[in-house]
């Protein structure tokens, strides 16, 4: 527990943190220390024009060299050699040691390469963005990826992997956020859709295809043959009518098909982008039909250079994975196909055409793989054993770091070369290169940037402040849309949901945010900070359901102040939401600091009204906590100890245990069904999995609380009953476990309405 308690009822922060203050009258100290922030010690923070670049290296099989040292490595700068300065490896469980760095004193340019965020609190393997390309995925093709994403979620996601489900479309609505939550991937899944083309169809007459308009535009003569023929067969149009008609299509479909290969790319490269403050091994594994780059390679349309710098400033890997499988024969050339048309020397034409498409395709997926370090799997009917190979390829890789020798400050393209002298047997995969920092665009920006600062002395108060007010909006609403939490100011957050009778379900959102990362002012003998919380509670379709927000003021005396910063605070909002599927999303902002931490949580409210049986959240109670989440009176720090004391953080939030200690869980089971004499009979099995590997799965034991497991007294038995449902509460020793992440699931069986339900939660072992 923290500086407050930990309880049912929403009780402002205000009344919590003067209950505290009223416990101590002890002078601050005149040195002011607050302002120093946590940092994580696998973390440097260094002031440099810093390149850093995460490799893989393979042998002649392809199997991934693990052994190799800094020594191995040379690197190459647009050809010239340059001294490696940082050297790391990493593995999908145990991430690499990045190093944050910021622009030298006097640099007038941007942050080197790359800026990563400040230390995370919580360690985790891969960060896996699972990009579906709905733009370009043929409809069947897409249920095809459907399926395969949700085995890949059931039987291959790792342990500790956080994953994010986007589309190039922008279609899934709130699912874009990194989670290990498999129910809420699977539901972010199964709204996949595919998007609707408006100039192509396999019915249209003359059927052209993109690559096809983009030959006619290129003056293929067969590939306008080909539409004029269809055109003057099927609609009875003379050749110059049929030539017209198919140019015209022809400049409509380029139009079209380089808007959505725009949209496709510019949507990657801003997802790769998004990710630069977030450190760790980075993912983007592409699912697609593919799309042409027409004229895009060469800058006309895309420069996908763009993708390429960004990746190596964001520490991100493509992985391209075709959708469509081993093509032995493109669609349209079967007679069965809508778009079929010509025989002899015309489908020769065609078959050339199409074949040549197919690769023309894949060039974008081949490019943005190959330019960062990933690869490019094409021909594989088993989507799944593609995922699988790209899982194993991402298990280990070095990190290597250096600050060029001479600083090219003129914003062009800067090639990246690996080389390991004396093993040319051994293939090296990264990224391609970056662009140079630019001067002249830098030069503006704050020539720019003096001129708003002049301007802004002739602004009235109200105006500044006017000003300022939407600058903390934009900030909050960046935090809220992130897609990875933000730790400037560390939080964490639980949703926790118990039936109240008379009441029905009442759903606590249990937030705990590190004092130690807030700015503190000192005035006298007091220490003064203001946090506000801003939470927004959405339904799956991405809709707002519910918003609340608090203002935290904290005016310290130094014992509580100490305490403070030693446990944090834990705030408790409780909502009332009709049943459905939601995702709760906190942003607190420290407002001396003007820094932001976020934090989002999935959470199902079920409907008791069906009449099923149903299990409450699992909660972790420790010795001292069994009363606060049945008894919704205990309001005062006081109870806990007070200031001084160093109580447990809330189990709920963090569900992180020592190895070789145990914990208790709980859980209630409503709407059980009772027999001819009234008696309900319940049973309960605990499983433990890592993983997709089951570790532990216990014989099934009778839904009663085992007085020989967890310690009870009767006032807790008795609130427990208080309820409206039957609880179960254990103990889990972990004397057997090693460190890592696991998740436990509690499966419930009603055994006279041979029914069953289960719940589960994840927690980890240090």
């Amino acid at each position: 527990m923290t500086i407050l308690r930990l309880v049912r009822n929403f009780t402002t922060i205000a009344l919590f943190v003067a209950l505290a203050l009223s416990a101590t009258t002890q002078p601050a100290q005149s040195q002011n220390k607050d302002s120093q922030k946590p940092q994580d010690p696998a973390t440097l923070r260094i002031e440099t024009e810093l390149v850093q670049i995460d490799l893989v290296v393979t042998d002649k099989q392809g199997k991934i060299v693990k052994n190799l040292k800094r020594e191995d490595f040379q690197v190459f700068d647009n050809g010239k050699p340059q001294t490696i300065t940082h050297f790391s490896v990493g593995t999908a469980t145990r991430q690499a040691n990045w190093i944050r760095t910021e622009s030298k004193s006097g640099n007038k340019t941007a942050p080197a390469l790359p800026t990563a965020p400040p230390p995370a609190a919580i360690d985790v393997g891969r960060y896996l963005v699972l990009a579906v390309d709905d733009i370009h995925l043929k409809a069947g093709n897409l249920l095809l990826a459907k399926q395969t994403l949700n085995k890949f979620i059931d039987r291959q996601l790792g342990a500790s992997d956080q994953v994010a489900v986007i589309t190039t479309s922008g279609q899934v609505g709130m699912f874009q956020q990194f989670t290990n939550n498999r129910e809420a991937l699977h539901r972010a899944v199964d709204r996949l859709s595919a998007a609707t083309r408006k100039a192509t169809n396999d019915f249209d007459i003359p059927r052209i295809t993109p690559y096809q308009a983009e030959l006619i535009e290129d003056g293929d003569r067969d590939a306008l043959e080909i539409a004029v023929q269809e055109l003057m067969v099927k609609q009875n149009l003379d050749r110059r009518m049929a030539t017209t008609a198919s140019q015209t299509r022809a400049r409509m479909i380029i139009q079209e098909n380089n808007s959505l290969s725009n949209a496709t790319l510019s949507t990657i490269e801003n997802t790769v982008r998004d990710l630069r403050g977030l450190s760790g091994r980075k993912v983007l594994v592409l699912m697609s039909d593919g799309f042409l780059l027409g004229g895009q390679r060469n800058g006309i349309q895309y420069d996908i250079r763009r993708i390429t710098d960004a990746a190596t400033r964001a520490g991100v890997v493509i992985y391209s994975l075709d959708a469509r499988g081993l093509m032995a024969m493109p669609e349209t050339m079967d007679a069965s196909s809508p778009g079929f048309f010509g025989t002899g020397a015309l489908a020769g034409a065609r078959m050339r055409i199409e074949s040549a498409s197919i690769e023309a395709e894949r060039d974008g997926m081949f490019a943005l793989a190959e330019d960062t370090g990933g690869k490019a799997i094409f021909n594989n009917n088993d989507l799944n054993l593609g995922l699988q190979k790209i899982l194993d390829d991402t298990e280990s890789y070095y990190l290597l770091a250096f600050e060029p020798t001479v600083s090219y400050r003129d914003g062009r393209f800067r090639k990246l070369e690996i080389k390991i002298p004396g093993r040319p047997e051994l293939k090296v995969r990264t990224r391609k290169g970056y662009f140079a920092p630019d001067d002249k665009a830098a030069e503006k920006s704050e020539r720019d940037a003096a001129k708003a600062a002049e301007k802004d002395k002739n602004k009235t108060p109200e105006k500044l402040a006017g000003e300022a007010k939407s600058a903390v909006e934009k900030q909050v609403t960046a935090g809220l849309s992130s897609l990875f939490q933000r730790r400037e100011v560390p939080v964490e957050i639980a949703v926790t949901f118990l039936n109240a009778p008379g009441e029905g379900i009442q759903t606590d959102v249990i937030a705990h945010l590190e004092a130690s990362a807030l700015k503190f002012e000192q005035i006298l003998d007091r220490r003064r900070a203001k946090v506000d919380l801003i939470g927004v509670v959405y339904r799956e379709d991405g809709k707002s359901e519910q918003s609340f927000s608090e203002a935290i003021n904290l005016n310290l005396r130094q014992a509580t102040y100490d305490f403070t910063i030693k446990n944090g605070i834990t705030y408790v909002k409780r909502l009332l939401l009709k049943p459905g599927f939601y995702q709760v999303r906190l942003v607190a902002r420290d407002d001396g600091g003007a820094q932001i931490g976020t934090a989002s949580n999935w959470f199902e409210v079920p409907d008791l009204n069906k009449k099923q049986l149903t299990l409450s959240s699992i909660f972790f109670p420790m010795a001292n906590q069994l009363k606060d989440i049945t008894d919704p009176n205990q309001t005062s720090p006081e109870a806990n100890g007070g200031p001084g004391q160093a109580p447990d953080r809330p189990a709920v939030v963090y569900r992180r245990f020592k190895s070789g200690s145990t914990f208790d869980f709980m859980v209630f089971a409503y709407n059980a069904t009772p027999d001819a004499k009234g008696t309900t009979d319940l049973a309960v099995q605990t499983q433990i999995y890592s993983g997709n590997q089951l570790v532990v799965a216990t014989p099934l034991k009778n839904f009663v609380t085992d007085s020989q497991q967890a310690p009870q007294t009767p006032q807790t038995d008795q609130a427990l009953r208080n309820q409206g449902g039957q609880a179960y509460l254990a103990r889990l020793n972990l004397d057997k476990f090693a460190p890592g992440e696991y998740e436990l699931r509690l499966l419930v069986i009603d055994r006279n309405a041979k029914a069953s339900a289960k719940r589960t939660i994840n927690f980890t072992v240090e």
